[in-house]
């Protein structure tokens, strides 16, 4: 009886402890997240600040590009089980300051809490590990960050790889073929409507041109 009390008292303190540790102080999640719990937004903004610090060659900083909202629109796409797997690397990395603490008093607390030089030294720690698994846990964590980042319409149209600003023509296509997969029934284009002489030929797009409007429009607080 007594050593059941001992195990029952040792599980809840346990119990206590990984909630404390797992869930609670986390600030609240941004508005619209779908996936992503607010701890896990958290440690996604801790991670974006020191990998892309704020100051470089483009235009936003990684907590200026809202990648919590971009990685919770990733995940939800993916199927559950590359899903989980996500989210448990996220959690890995949360956590890993147990094995590899940061340069502070407190180091072995949650990554997210830490101070950003300590984060810096984690992951560059962990960059440089000589154990290879701990090397291949920064190179996951850093692909899923990096498609956000340098995907978000300000560092696009920073890095001169936004879309152009193309008008929409109706030329003899547009008259003759349906849309791919439609039937010929669905051309809503007459000769009237065409745009594009026959004898005229379109010249090719300027690299220096106008780019799309909703990426030159892009800034701080854009998505």
């Amino acid at each position: 009886m007594f050593i059941g009390l001992i195990v029952v008292a040792i599980a809840a303190a346990l119990g206590l402890a990984i909630h404390r540790r797992g869930y609670v102080g986390y600030p609240p999640a941004p508005a619209g997240l779908a996936v992503l719990h607010r701890g896990e937004a958290a440690f996604v903004d801790a991670v974006a600040e020191v990998l892309f610090p704020g100051g470089g060659a483009l235009v936003l900083s990684g907590v200026e590009a809202q990648l919590p909202h971009y990685i919770d629109r990733h995940l939800a796409a993916l199927p559950r089980g590359k899903r989980v797997l996500i989210r448990l690397l996220f959690n890995t990395v949360e956590h890993i300051t147990l094995l590899v603490p940061g340069d502070e008093p407190g180091g072995r607390r949650r990554f997210s809490s830490l101070s950003a030089a300590s984060r810096v030294s984690i992951l560059d720690r962990l960059a440089h590990h000589p154990n290879g698994l701990f090397r291949l846990l920064f190179t996951a964590l850093r692909s899923v960050f990096v498609f956000g980042y340098l995907g978000h319409p300000a560092n696009l149209h920073g890095l001169g790889l936004s879309p152009f600003e193309i008008e929409p023509v109706v030329s003899d296509a547009e008259l003759l073929f349906p849309r791919v997969g439609g039937l010929m029934s669905s051309i809503d284009f007459e000769e009237a409507d065409r745009t594009v002489d026959r004898d005229t030929v379109n010249p090719p797009l300027d690299p220096h041109g106008e780019r799309h409007r909703a990426y030159s429009r892009a800034g701080r607080t854009g998505r």
